[in-house]
Order: C-alpha cells, then sequence, then structure tokens
C-alpha cells in the first residue's frame, strides 16, 4: 500500500493499481477517472518498439544460455540481484545455493522473483528475455535435487574451474550444503531486434 498526496487527505492504494509520476511525486490511479490532464500517460494501444519471441524460441534461447540475473525482494521491498546458473526442466527453472544466501532468505519471505536473460552488443543483435514468476524451496525432494545437480555438473563442465581455486576456498566453500530452488514462471517476455532486419528491405539496411 503507498499513499498517495491529496489537499484533503491521504488515500491508501493498491500498489498494482499505481503508476509513480517522479516529476510529480505522486502516486495516481491507472484505472478509473483519477488522471489529471496535465499527468503524462501511455497511449492505448500503443504498439511496442520490439518484436517478440515465439514461444519455442524463447525457451531455446533460456536453455542455450549460461547466465541469469534473478531478482527477488527483501523484508523492505527493494529488489536484489543475483546472476544464477541454472538449468531447465519441464519448462521450470532449477538453481542451486547456499541456504545463508540473500536470494534464499529472500524467497522464503517472498516467493516474488524475475529473472532476465540477454545477449547482443549492436542494437540490431540485442534480444534477451525476462521472466516473472514464483520460487521455492524443493530440497526435500532426493530424485529432483540429483537430476537438478547432475544436470548443473553436465552443463557447467567446461567453465566451472574452481578446482583452480586456493584449497581453502574449496575446503571452506566448495564443500557447503547447498539447497535446490525451484522457479515456475507465470510470464515471459521477450524481444529479438534481429527480427526487425528482416523486415527492412535490403537497400535501406545497406544506407543505414
Amino acid at each position: 500500500m503507498f499513499p498517495r498526496r491529496s489537499t484533503k487527505s491521504i488515500t491508501l492504494l493498491s500498489a498494482s493499481h499505481l503508476h509513480f509520476f517522479d516529476s510529480e511525486n505522486i502516486w495516481i490511479r491507472t484505472s478509473g477517472s483519477m488522471f489529471s490532464n496535465t499527468q503524462p500517460h501511455l497511449k492505448k494501444g500503443r504498439h511496442s518498439q520490439y518484436l517478440p519471441m515465439t514461444r519455442p524460441e524463447s525457451w531455446a534461447f533460456i536453455k542455450n544460455h549460461f547466465k541469469m540475473v534473478l531478482c527477488t525482494l527483501d523484508s523492505d521491498g527493494f529488489p536484489h540481484a543475483a546472476p544464477i546458473w541454472f538449468v531447465v526442466l519441464d519448462d521450470r527453472i532449477y538453481f542451486r545455493a547456499q541456504p545463508y544466501k540473500k536470494k534464499i532468505k529472500n524467497i522464503l519471505n517472498r516467493p516474488q522473483v524475475c529473472g532476465v536473460i540477454e545477449d547482443g552488443e549492436r542494437y540490431t543483435e540485442l534480444r534477451g528475455v525476462m521472466i516473472r514468476g514464483l520460487a521455492k524451496i524443493v530440497d526435500s525432494d532426493k530424485s529432483l535435487r540429483k537430476r537438478v545437480f547432475d544436470l548443473l555438473a553436465e552443463k557447467y563442465s567446461s567453465v566451472r574451474n574452481t578446482d583452480k581455486f586456493p584449497r581453502s576456498w574449496q575446503e571452506t566453500y566448495g564443500k557447503e550444503h547447498r539447497v535446490v530452488v525451484e522457479f515456475k514462471p507465470t510470464s515471459i517476455v521477450s524481444w529479438d531486434n534481429r527480427k526487425w532486419l528482416a523486415h527492412t528491405p535490403s537497400k535501406e539496411r545497406q544506407v543505414s
């Protein structure tokens, strides 16, 4: 709940029905007739500048990448972003982490999470996915835990070169217990700027 400034009173509005406009420093309901004529807002039916991937393309993109930035919510409601290694099983994302990690503590208190995977350097190469969903610890499922550990070991065998770390690190951190987390997507937003090139005539691409 957030307060809305008013000359008469303070009204509490649900966060799911608010947009924040920093220039005016007030909260405004996005539904109903509470918009002022002077307030900026997005026009209905506007078109996105991005072309999305198909669902199969999105999942292929997710599976073929090694790193995701995962955002969890802390006790104050602030996002905590951290990179994770992950695998995909049955359209669900799994990763592991030590129980004392901030992201694990956050998930135990608030299951809402968001992950982003992206690549590309030039604007015409940019593509990625933003995944929102719910996360939970599934460490008690021993068969699932083993399967996730095996898949992680297989996927990251060529890049997990922790053997180069000092022995003290390997003894202290390498053998720590890690819990398995299941991230079940509720929505996936994707973009692939490469697709715009297919809509641009070859002569126009040459000029640009």
